[in-house]
């Protein structure tokens, strides 16, 4: 599987990532089995969250004798306590969240430390506010050795959901010397940040994490790709999964696109698409040229293309 270099951080991760959020609902046995099935395969870039803790419990009890063969990344401003808000963008937060990471993953260290769903508003001071402040320290202190952060998606009643808080902070966020990499919804059907994605690579060198590649965030989603007459384009025996997949990783500026699943199955079919690689340049000009008469913002197609 092809590696390629997350931005100024100089982490070197697979194009395909594992997402842990899944493991919350498996049970031990068929978690290690998912976890150790990405590793065998070559999978080297493994992304979880304080918001799921039997991810990271099982990540500590499953492949914390292989920490060695891959990069960690966690996230943090996640509120355990049970009352309030989902995140919460403080110090106290921040700190609690790395000790149970670090406990929970039998580990010293993080690889990449990311803040969680967020947007620059809803960080006070900014790059020089209390949230900047506590994840340098926890830099300093080498229990994380990167920074960097994951972009919310908020609801899907706003304009340009689930991508346009990506959109409008991923340039914001890339100026911020210290952000050296940042995770946003991206992918074929959710187009909206392709050119300034690759603005924040080509400027600040910022690496950039694809999820939702995969996903349909909307009914409409099977509709646009039917218009678009994408299944045209897929090889002999590529799903439409298969290709997904594939284009997320054909931006030059995307590092990884982190896809998670509780299916070992879907696992073997989501490497296997990923060893293929990129689409061919004719295959990813085609698509983008077909995408584009629908559009990239998600909503209704009430033409009939002849291609």
């Amino acid at each position: 599987m092809e590696k390629r270099i997350l931005g100024k951080s100089k982490l070197e991760v697979t194009t395909l990532g594992y997402g842990g959020m899944e493991l919350h609902f498996l049970d031990e046995n068929y978690a290690s089995g998912i976890l150790n099935k990405a590793l065998d395969s070559g999978i080297t870039f493994i992304d979880t969250s304080p918001e799921y803790p039997l991810s990271e419990y099982y990540i500590g009890k499953c492949i914390s004798h292989r920490r060695n063969e891959f990069i960690l990344a966690t996230k943090t401003c996640d509120n355990m306590t049970g009352e309030g808000p989902l995140w919460i963008f403080d110090r106290k937060t921040i700190m609690a969240n790395i000790d149970e990471s670090l406990r929970l993953m039998k580990t010293d260290h993080i690889d990449l430390l990311q803040l969680h769903g967020v947007i620059p508003d809803y960080l006070p001071g900014g790059e020089a506010g209390d949230a900047m402040e506590a994840m340098r320290e926890i830099k300093k202190a080498g229990k994380a050795l990167h920074i960097g952060l994951t972009v919310c998606n908020k609801t899907p009643d706003l304009y340009g959901f689930p991508a346009n808080y990506g959109y409008n902070s991923i340039l914001r966020f890339a100026k911020w010397a210290d952000i050296e990499s940042v995770q946003l919804v991206y992918g074929c059907m959710t187009r909206l940040s392709e050119n300034v994605i690759q603005k924040a690579h080509d400027d600040h060198n910022t690496g950039v994490v694809a999820r939702g590649a995969i996903k349909s965030y909307s009914s409409i989603y099977a509709e646009r790709y039917e218009v678009a007459r994408l299944s045209e384009l897929l090889e002999p025996g590529e799903t439409k999964q298969d290709f997904f997949i594939r284009y997320a990783i054909s931006h030059p500026a995307i590092s990884s696109a982190v896809v998670g699943t509780r299916n070992i199955k879907h696992l073997a079919a989501n490497i296997k698409a990923t060893e293929k690689g990129p689409l061919s340049a004719e295959v990813y000009a085609e698509a983008k040229r077909r995408l584009n008469f629908v559009g990239v913002i998600p909503g209704p197609v009430d033409m009939k293309l002849d291609w």
